[in-house]
Order: C-alpha cells, then structure tokens, then sequence
C-alpha cells in the first residue's frame, strides 16, 4: 500500500528522468543502445578491458599509391587494414587479415619496414601468455612461433620490436622485468636455456645463453626490479630507453650494453617512453599523471608536464610537426586513463624552448647522432656481444 501512494504521489516522473549518461573522474559513462548491444561480432566488455589496444603501421610503397598498412588488436582478436588516413574511414567489414586467438591474447606487435614491400609483411605479434609470433598478414601465413613452451619466459610479453636495421633480429620485454634478444633464424631450444653473465651495472644485467649450437635468445636483460613496460630504440638505433614499473628510465648503448644514464619518476612506475625525432630528448609517462622531458647529453630532467588526471599510458613525439629547423617547439603528446589532455599545452611549452638549439634539424631529415657514452666499459663485454651479434645477423 505504501509503495503504491509513494508511486501516485510521483507520478511516474522518476521514470521519465532516467540519465542516458554520467561522468565520474575516469570519464563519461553513456548508456549502451540496444542496436548496438545486439550488434552481431560485437567485443565483450571483458575482451575490451583486459589489453590496451596497440596500433603498428607500416608503409608497403604499393604502386596505387595508398602503402600505408596498419594493424591493431581488440580483446583476442588482431586485425590489418588499408588505412587512408585519419580523415576517411577504413571498410571495417574487409580487412586484409583477421585473426582469433583462443587461450591467450596478443598484447603488443611490431612491422620489419626494412623488409616490408607489397606483396609480404614481417610483423611480430607478442601475447600474455609469453608466446611471439611470426606472421605475414599479406600472404596469411604464420612463419614461426618463439617461446611457444614458455621455457625462456612464462609472464606477459609488454613490447616487442625489430631491432633497427636488422632483417633478423628482434627484441622482446616482459612483465617479470626481462628482455631478450631473439633472431628469427634460429630455433628455441628444447629445454630451458642456461645463462652465463655478460655484462652488470646498477639495475641491471645481461646474460648470454650457454648453448653449443646457435638458439634463441642469444641474449637476456634483466631491467630494473617489477615490470618492464615498455621499450623504445633512438632515432639512429644505437640507444635503448627503457621504462620501469621501479619508477626509473634507463638509458643503455645497446651494442656496447652500457648503461648511459637514468631517470626517476616523482613516484610510481613508468609505463612508457619515447625519443624526440633528432634524438636528444626523452618523454616519459607513468603512474605519477606527468609528462617528463629528459635530456640525452645532459642526463637530466628538464620539464615536466602537469596536467593528467590518472596514469599517462602513451607519449608520442609529431613527426610531421616537429622541426627544430624553424626554431618551432617539438610537440609531444600523452594519453592518460581517463583521456584527458590538459597537460599537452603546459608540456608543449615546457619542452619547446630546451627542444630549440643551435643544431638545425630539416623536416623529415634523419636524426642527430647523440652523444657517445661509456668508453670506459669493459673492452672485453664489449668484443663478446659484438661477436654475438655479428654471429646472430650471419655477417
């Protein structure tokens, strides 16, 4: 009786004024429609939030005119399209190549666009199980499978890239803090590999594989202490940035595996990195909502960037705006949780008048060689790991 007086007295305006939306500090929440609900082929929420989604491009100098290629996953499923650019839409009913993964989930992937062309495309796919694969999306063939039996490493793969310049041989971190250095060429052993010290230094180390025939991995870092997150190679090839869930960025010469120079967060993890174009700074982003500009010669901190409301994720230079030439501040930008942009402007400001030099830099012009570091490494680590390389790219 109560319930029904209650009901007569509002007269069913609380029906009527039912929000379609609401916004909280992660962002707008909106009510799904029911078209779109019963879509068909439609991602479970619980696919959508497990893995970020990555985006790879990659250009295939076809003769249309129209190379550009590029590849993203969503929840189990990993795609490759046409893509024409950001103001036309792709036909995402015909996509080159599609597939589905049962059991584990792709998390990262990367293009060789030293051995792209129309016809085959090299691209690595890691997953969370641990696995790599080698596919060729064009040709809808997978080459190779690399940790298949999990016996280098049983955590999630974070970031996986072709090493610059190299048609063979690629890199691939993982959650428990480990990279290693793998060539296409050769084969995971049967049994775990044992390790023998290579080369250490404060926060990290790195082994070669202790095998009488050639096998994978040729070498393994280890990184810091947590996760590592992400990877990221300078414009020229030759230094590695690395981001930690320890909160620091190290900074290593990666043929001579020496480290350059380190970088802590103002707390919290690191989940991302990445070069300027003319390779003298460093953007990092992580759990403390800043955009950090590190200087590779000055090993410093020279700007942070405020503004985020929740862990940055992503950071990523403009290589099409970007020109010191002009005496134009270098452009970057941060994607956080809750995609909130705040930050860019305050950070773009920061890091343009450090980014602007005496050094002219054209548009689209390959990048400046940063500083050489490390001579005083041991000669010996040194010779090693070249002779490892050389041996692993059959030169």
């Amino acid at each position: 009786m109560l319930i029904s007086k209650m009901a007569a007295e509002g007269g069913g305006k609380e029906m009527n004024e039912i929000k379609t939306q609401f916004t909280t500090r992660e962002g707008v929440y909106k009510l799904l429609t029911h078209s779109e609900y019963s879509r068909p082929n439609r991602v479970p929420f619980n696919s959508q939030g497990s893995n970020p989604v990555k985006v790879s491009f990659v250009n295939v100098n076809d003769q249309s005119g129209n190379g550009d290629r590029i590849c993203f996953n969503v929840g189990r499923e990993l795609y490759f399209y046409i893509y024409k650019g950001v103001r036309k839409a792709a036909d995402l009913s015909k996509p080159i190549d599609k597939r589905i993964y049962k059991g584990t989930q792709p998390t990262c992937h990367d293009f060789n666009h030293l051995t792209a062309t129309a016809e085959s495309v090299s691209l690595l796919v890691g997953f969370s199980a641990g696995q790599v694969q080698l596919i060729d999306p064009i040709k809808k063939e997978t080459s190779k499978l690399f940790n298949e039996e999990r016996l280098i490493d049983k955590s999630r793969v974070t970031c996986v890239k072709w090493v610059p310049g190299s048609e063979s041989l690629f890199l691939v971190a993982h959650s428990s803090g480990s990279m290693y250095l793998y060539n296409v060429e050769h084969a995971c052993g049967a049994a775990a590999p044992h390790y023998q010290l290579l080369k250490q230094g404060e926060g990290y180390a790195v082994h070669t594989c202790k095998s009488k025939s050639a096998r994978n991995p040729l070498l393994r870092w280890t990184v810091g202490e947590g996760a590592l997150h992400e990877f990221a190679f300078s414009p020229d090839g030759k230094f590695l940035a690395c981001a930690s869930q320890d909160g620091f960025l190290r900074v290593f010469n990666f043929d001579a595996v020496e480290l350059h120079g380190t970088m802590k967060s103002y707390f919290g993890g690191l989940l991302c990195a990445c070069w300027s174009p003319d390779g003298r700074y460093i953007v990092a982003g992580g759990e403390d909502d800043l955009v950090t500009v590190w200087s590779f010669s000055d090993c410093r901190v020279i700007a942070r960037g405020h503004g985020h409301k929740s862990w940055v994720s992503v950071v990523a230079f403009d290589h099409y705006t970007t020109s010191v030439e002009e005496s134009e501040p270098a452009e970057f930008s941060g994607s956080d949780e809750d995609f909130q942009e705040q930050g860019q402007g305050q950070g773009q400001g920061q890091a343009g008048g450090a980014a602007s030099g005496p050094t002219a830099r054209s548009r689209g012009s390959p990048s400046a060689t940063p500083p050489t570091a490390g001579r005083s490494a041991s000669r010996t680590a040194s010779a090693r790991w070249a002779r490892t390389r050389s041996s692993a790219s059959g030169t």
